[in-house]
Protein backbone atom coordinates (compact mmCIF):
# COMPACT_ATOMS: atom_id res chain seq x y z
CA UNK A 1 0.00 0.00 0.00
CA UNK A 2 2.48 2.52 0.71
CA UNK A 3 4.58 1.30 -2.38
CA UNK A 4 1.23 2.49 -4.21
CA UNK A 5 1.06 5.76 -2.29
CA UNK A 6 5.03 6.30 -3.48
CA UNK A 7 4.24 5.65 -7.09
CA UNK A 8 0.99 7.89 -7.44
CA UNK A 9 3.25 10.43 -5.24
CA UNK A 10 6.26 10.41 -8.30
CA UNK A 11 3.30 10.53 -10.81
CA UNK A 12 1.71 13.46 -9.38
CA UNK A 13 5.43 15.35 -9.19
CA UNK A 14 6.08 14.18 -12.62
CA UNK A 15 2.95 16.05 -14.04
CA UNK A 16 3.51 19.49 -12.28
CA UNK A 17 6.88 19.18 -13.43
CA UNK A 18 5.75 19.23 -16.67
CA UNK A 19 3.24 21.07 -16.04
CA UNK A 20 5.70 23.88 -15.18
CA UNK A 21 8.22 23.40 -18.23
CA UNK A 22 5.05 24.07 -20.51
CA UNK A 23 4.08 27.26 -18.83
CA UNK A 24 7.66 28.02 -19.00
CA UNK A 25 7.92 27.61 -22.78
CA UNK A 26 4.50 29.06 -22.99
CA UNK A 27 5.69 32.33 -21.57
CA UNK A 28 9.09 32.91 -22.96
CA UNK A 29 7.51 31.57 -26.39
CA UNK A 30 4.31 33.19 -26.88
CA UNK A 31 2.93 34.85 -29.49
CA UNK A 32 4.90 37.72 -30.97
CA UNK A 33 8.29 36.44 -29.42
CA UNK A 34 11.32 35.68 -32.09
CA UNK A 35 11.48 31.73 -32.10
CA UNK A 36 14.85 31.27 -33.30
CA UNK A 37 14.89 28.14 -35.13
CA UNK A 38 18.26 25.59 -34.93
CA UNK A 39 17.41 23.83 -38.13
CA UNK A 40 17.04 26.78 -40.28
CA UNK A 41 19.09 27.18 -43.53
CA UNK A 42 21.23 30.15 -43.23
CA UNK A 43 22.00 31.48 -46.85
CA UNK A 44 23.99 34.48 -45.78
CA UNK A 45 27.14 33.40 -47.02
CA UNK A 46 25.41 32.77 -50.50
CA UNK A 47 24.15 36.17 -50.52
CA UNK A 48 27.97 37.65 -50.97
CA UNK A 49 29.10 37.80 -54.92
CA UNK A 50 32.44 38.28 -55.18
CA UNK A 51 33.30 42.06 -57.25
CA UNK A 52 35.38 39.86 -59.45
CA UNK A 53 32.26 37.98 -60.61
CA UNK A 54 29.93 41.33 -61.17
CA UNK A 55 30.82 42.05 -65.02
CA UNK A 56 27.46 44.85 -65.44
CA UNK A 57 27.24 48.24 -63.57
CA UNK A 58 24.43 50.16 -63.22
CA UNK A 59 24.14 53.32 -65.55
CA UNK A 60 20.46 54.91 -64.67
CA UNK A 61 17.19 54.90 -62.73
CA UNK A 62 13.68 55.32 -64.31
CA UNK A 63 11.38 56.18 -60.74
CA UNK A 64 7.86 54.89 -62.46
CA UNK A 65 4.80 56.64 -60.36
CA UNK A 66 2.46 53.44 -60.36
CA UNK A 67 1.32 51.04 -57.72
CA UNK A 68 2.03 47.75 -58.88
CA UNK A 69 4.44 47.39 -61.54
CA UNK A 70 3.93 44.29 -63.64
CA UNK A 71 6.24 43.49 -66.49
CA UNK A 72 8.76 45.33 -69.20
CA UNK A 73 10.14 45.07 -72.44
CA UNK A 74 12.00 47.74 -74.83
CA UNK A 75 11.90 48.31 -78.58
CA UNK A 76 13.77 51.03 -81.06
CA UNK A 77 14.80 53.41 -77.81
CA UNK A 78 10.83 53.09 -76.28
CA UNK A 79 10.51 51.49 -72.45
CA UNK A 80 7.17 49.42 -72.17
CA UNK A 81 5.72 49.15 -68.80
CA UNK A 82 2.37 47.35 -67.76
CA UNK A 83 1.63 48.19 -64.26
CA UNK A 84 -1.94 48.62 -62.35
CA UNK A 85 -4.52 48.65 -64.96
CA UNK A 86 -2.04 50.27 -67.88
CA UNK A 87 0.12 50.12 -70.81
CA UNK A 88 3.12 52.64 -70.30
CA UNK A 89 5.52 54.01 -72.91
CA UNK A 90 8.65 56.00 -71.83
CA UNK A 91 11.51 57.75 -73.37
CA UNK A 92 14.98 56.71 -71.65
CA UNK A 93 15.31 59.79 -70.08
CA UNK A 94 12.26 58.68 -68.21
CA UNK A 95 9.49 61.09 -69.79
CA UNK A 96 5.62 59.79 -70.37
CA UNK A 97 5.20 59.17 -74.51
CA UNK A 98 2.02 57.43 -73.48
CA UNK A 99 -0.69 55.82 -71.71
CA UNK A 100 -2.98 53.22 -72.18
CA UNK A 101 -5.72 52.37 -69.90
CA UNK A 102 -6.60 48.73 -70.26
CA UNK A 103 -9.70 47.14 -69.00
CA UNK A 104 -7.68 44.51 -66.95
CA UNK A 105 -4.82 44.16 -64.73
CA UNK A 106 -2.29 42.97 -67.56
CA UNK A 107 0.22 39.81 -66.54
CA UNK A 108 2.68 39.70 -69.33
CA UNK A 109 4.07 41.80 -71.94
CA UNK A 110 6.03 41.30 -75.58
CA UNK A 111 6.49 43.84 -78.18
CA UNK A 112 7.45 43.57 -81.74
CA UNK A 113 5.52 45.17 -84.48
CA UNK A 114 2.81 45.58 -82.49
CA UNK A 115 2.25 45.05 -78.28
CA UNK A 116 0.79 42.02 -77.26
CA UNK A 117 -0.65 41.45 -73.47
CA UNK A 118 -1.60 38.87 -71.43
CA UNK A 119 -5.13 39.73 -69.36
CA UNK A 120 -4.24 36.80 -66.84
CA UNK A 121 -5.89 34.22 -69.45
CA UNK A 122 -6.78 36.15 -72.16
CA UNK A 123 -4.34 37.68 -74.88
CA UNK A 124 -5.01 40.95 -76.56
CA UNK A 125 -2.83 42.69 -79.66
CA UNK A 126 -2.30 46.94 -79.68
CA UNK A 127 -0.89 48.73 -82.78
CA UNK A 128 1.92 50.58 -81.48
CA UNK A 129 -0.75 54.18 -80.88
CA UNK A 130 -2.53 51.92 -78.11
CA UNK A 131 -5.30 50.62 -80.06
CA UNK A 132 -6.62 47.45 -79.37
CA UNK A 133 -6.95 45.31 -83.04
CA UNK A 134 -6.90 41.99 -81.25
CA UNK A 135 -8.77 39.97 -78.66
CA UNK A 136 -8.29 36.37 -77.81
CA UNK A 137 -10.85 33.89 -76.39
CA UNK A 138 -10.02 33.29 -72.95
CA UNK A 139 -8.16 29.71 -72.34
CA UNK A 140 -9.78 29.51 -69.15
CA UNK A 141 -10.68 29.97 -65.04
CA UNK A 142 -7.29 27.64 -64.57
CA UNK A 143 -5.33 29.62 -66.69
CA UNK A 144 -2.49 32.34 -65.63
CA UNK A 145 -0.59 33.43 -68.50
CA UNK A 146 2.92 34.86 -66.90
CA UNK A 147 4.98 35.15 -70.31
CA UNK A 148 4.56 36.12 -74.01
CA UNK A 149 6.91 35.63 -76.86
CA UNK A 150 6.42 36.92 -81.01
CA UNK A 151 7.99 35.93 -83.72
CA UNK A 152 6.38 36.98 -87.45
CA UNK A 153 5.25 33.40 -88.07
CA UNK A 154 3.68 32.69 -84.09
CA UNK A 155 2.40 33.97 -81.17
CA UNK A 156 3.81 31.50 -77.75
CA UNK A 157 1.70 32.04 -74.87
CA UNK A 158 3.33 30.65 -71.29
CA UNK A 159 0.37 29.28 -68.84
CA UNK A 160 1.27 28.31 -66.12
CA UNK A 161 -2.31 27.61 -64.53
CA UNK A 162 -2.11 24.66 -66.95
CA UNK A 163 1.99 23.97 -67.11
CA UNK A 164 1.82 24.67 -70.80
CA UNK A 165 3.10 26.70 -73.91
CA UNK A 166 0.90 27.60 -76.59
CA UNK A 167 2.22 27.63 -80.17
CA UNK A 168 -0.52 30.33 -81.80
CA UNK A 169 -0.43 31.76 -85.50
CA UNK A 170 -0.68 35.93 -85.31
CA UNK A 171 -4.53 36.04 -85.38
CA UNK A 172 -4.79 33.58 -81.86
CA UNK A 173 -5.30 30.46 -83.55
CA UNK A 174 -3.76 27.37 -81.74
CA UNK A 175 -1.10 25.08 -83.29
CA UNK A 176 -0.28 22.97 -80.61
CA UNK A 177 0.18 22.79 -77.25
CA UNK A 178 4.03 22.82 -76.22
CA UNK A 179 5.77 20.94 -73.04
CA UNK A 180 2.83 17.90 -72.10
CA UNK A 181 4.63 15.42 -70.94
CA UNK A 182 5.85 12.95 -73.95
CA UNK A 183 8.08 10.23 -74.26
CA UNK A 184 8.39 10.57 -77.53
CA UNK A 185 9.01 13.85 -78.18
CA UNK A 186 11.71 13.48 -75.09
CA UNK A 187 9.47 16.02 -73.02
CA UNK A 188 9.20 15.27 -69.18
CA UNK A 189 6.56 17.97 -69.00
CA UNK A 190 7.11 21.44 -67.06
CA UNK A 191 7.11 21.72 -62.70
CA UNK A 192 5.43 24.72 -62.46
CA UNK A 193 4.85 24.96 -58.41
CA UNK A 194 3.87 28.57 -58.89
CA UNK A 195 3.26 31.47 -61.24
CA UNK A 196 6.54 31.40 -62.48
CA UNK A 197 7.08 30.54 -66.14
CA UNK A 198 9.10 32.72 -68.49
CA UNK A 199 9.33 32.23 -72.27
CA UNK A 200 11.45 33.71 -74.76
CA UNK A 201 12.60 33.56 -78.76
CA UNK A 202 16.48 32.93 -79.86
CA UNK A 203 17.55 34.48 -82.55
CA UNK A 204 16.92 31.57 -85.06
CA UNK A 205 12.94 31.47 -83.25
CA UNK A 206 13.27 28.21 -81.56
CA UNK A 207 12.14 28.72 -78.12
CA UNK A 208 13.16 28.23 -74.68
CA UNK A 209 11.29 27.92 -71.70
CA UNK A 210 11.81 28.19 -68.41
CA UNK A 211 11.11 24.98 -65.97
CA UNK A 212 11.85 26.09 -62.48
CA UNK A 213 10.97 23.29 -60.91
CA UNK A 214 13.16 21.88 -61.96
CA UNK A 215 16.20 24.89 -62.04
CA UNK A 216 16.48 24.40 -66.41
CA UNK A 217 15.58 25.47 -69.26
CA UNK A 218 14.79 24.08 -72.39
CA UNK A 219 14.41 24.56 -76.08
CA UNK A 220 11.78 23.22 -78.20
CA UNK A 221 11.87 22.14 -82.26
CA UNK A 222 9.48 23.80 -84.39
CA UNK A 223 6.90 20.35 -83.96
CA UNK A 224 7.48 20.48 -80.26
CA UNK A 225 10.03 17.71 -79.49
CA UNK A 226 12.35 18.78 -77.04
CA UNK A 227 16.12 20.56 -78.78
CA UNK A 228 18.16 20.71 -75.96
CA UNK A 229 17.96 21.85 -72.69
CA UNK A 230 20.44 22.65 -69.40
CA UNK A 231 20.23 22.59 -65.71
CA UNK A 232 21.61 24.26 -63.19
CA UNK A 233 20.72 24.06 -59.69
CA UNK A 234 23.06 24.96 -56.69
CA UNK A 235 22.98 27.25 -53.92
CA UNK A 236 26.38 29.05 -55.03
CA UNK A 237 26.12 32.41 -57.23
CA UNK A 238 26.71 30.08 -60.55
CA UNK A 239 23.25 28.61 -59.95
CA UNK A 240 19.66 28.34 -59.29
CA UNK A 241 18.33 27.59 -55.97
CA UNK A 242 14.68 27.52 -54.15
CA UNK A 243 11.75 26.96 -55.40
CA UNK A 244 10.50 28.27 -58.82
CA UNK A 245 14.00 29.69 -60.65
CA UNK A 246 14.66 31.30 -62.57
CA UNK A 247 11.81 33.26 -62.01
CA UNK A 248 12.16 35.35 -65.15
CA UNK A 249 14.17 35.19 -68.02
CA UNK A 250 15.31 36.54 -71.10
CA UNK A 251 17.43 36.45 -74.94
CA UNK A 252 20.77 37.83 -75.49
CA UNK A 253 22.33 38.14 -78.65
CA UNK A 254 24.70 34.73 -79.61
CA UNK A 255 22.06 32.92 -77.82
CA UNK A 256 23.25 34.00 -74.48
CA UNK A 257 20.28 34.14 -71.03
CA UNK A 258 20.01 36.71 -68.71
CA UNK A 259 18.05 35.48 -65.67
CA UNK A 260 16.57 36.97 -62.65
CA UNK A 261 16.15 34.97 -59.60
CA UNK A 262 13.89 34.87 -56.06
CA UNK A 263 14.31 34.15 -52.80
CA UNK A 264 18.56 35.20 -52.98
CA UNK A 265 17.45 37.75 -55.61
CA UNK A 266 20.35 37.96 -58.01
CA UNK A 267 20.85 38.54 -61.95
CA UNK A 268 23.08 36.62 -63.70
CA UNK A 269 24.10 35.60 -67.57
CA UNK A 270 24.80 32.34 -68.88
CA UNK A 271 26.20 31.36 -72.64
CA UNK A 272 24.32 29.23 -74.99
CA UNK A 273 25.63 26.18 -73.39
CA UNK A 274 24.18 27.28 -69.83
CA UNK A 275 27.28 28.14 -68.58
CA UNK A 276 27.94 30.62 -65.94
CA UNK A 277 29.18 34.23 -67.12
CA UNK A 278 29.13 36.05 -64.71
CA UNK A 279 26.32 38.78 -62.44
CA UNK A 280 24.75 41.62 -63.40
CA UNK A 281 23.19 42.57 -60.18
CA UNK A 282 24.52 41.45 -56.72
CA UNK A 283 21.77 40.75 -53.68
CA UNK A 284 22.79 43.67 -52.02
CA UNK A 285 21.50 45.83 -55.02
CA UNK A 286 17.62 44.92 -53.81
CA UNK A 287 15.59 45.30 -51.33
CA UNK A 288 15.70 42.98 -48.45
CA UNK A 289 12.56 40.69 -49.29
CA UNK A 290 12.44 42.18 -53.02
CA UNK A 291 10.89 40.15 -55.47
CA UNK A 292 12.72 38.92 -58.56
CA UNK A 293 12.73 41.44 -60.87
CA UNK A 294 11.47 40.93 -64.31
CA UNK A 295 14.65 41.08 -67.40
CA UNK A 296 14.83 42.42 -71.05
CA UNK A 297 17.20 43.51 -73.12
CA UNK A 298 17.72 46.35 -75.64
CA UNK A 299 19.95 46.68 -78.82
CA UNK A 300 23.05 47.55 -76.89
CA UNK A 301 23.43 44.80 -75.26
CA UNK A 302 22.10 46.29 -71.59
CA UNK A 303 20.23 44.42 -69.76
CA UNK A 304 17.22 46.12 -68.29
CA UNK A 305 15.22 45.36 -65.00
CA UNK A 306 11.98 46.42 -63.51
CA UNK A 307 12.52 46.30 -60.15
CA UNK A 308 8.73 45.73 -58.24
CA UNK A 309 10.22 46.75 -54.53
CA UNK A 310 11.57 49.70 -55.56
CA UNK A 311 9.06 50.47 -58.32
CA UNK A 312 12.14 51.49 -60.96
CA UNK A 313 13.03 50.64 -64.49
CA UNK A 314 17.28 50.13 -63.81
CA UNK A 315 19.48 49.92 -66.53
CA UNK A 316 23.17 48.04 -66.35
CA UNK A 317 25.49 47.85 -69.23
CA UNK A 318 28.60 45.92 -69.68
CA UNK A 319 31.55 47.02 -67.56
CA UNK A 320 34.26 47.42 -70.94
CA UNK A 321 31.31 49.52 -71.96
CA UNK A 322 32.24 53.11 -71.49
CA UNK A 323 29.20 55.71 -70.13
Amino acid sequence: MKYKKLVNLILVLMAVAIAVIIARDFVVNRSGKHIENPYAFDVSEYTVVDSSEIIYKEQKVLQLKVNEPKGIDHKNGVIYVVADSSLILLNEQGQLLREVQLDAVPTAIAVEDQVWLALKNQVICLDMDGQEIQRWPAYGARSVITSLAVSPQYVYVADAGNRLVYQCSPTGELIQEVGAKNEQKAVPGFIIPSPYFDIDLNEEGYLWAVDPGRHSLENFNADGSMRSSWTSSSVQTEGFSGCCNPAHMAMMTEDRFVTSEKGIVRVKVYDQHGEYVGVVAAPNQFDENSPAPDVCVDDWGRVILLDFSRKQVRFFQPKENKE
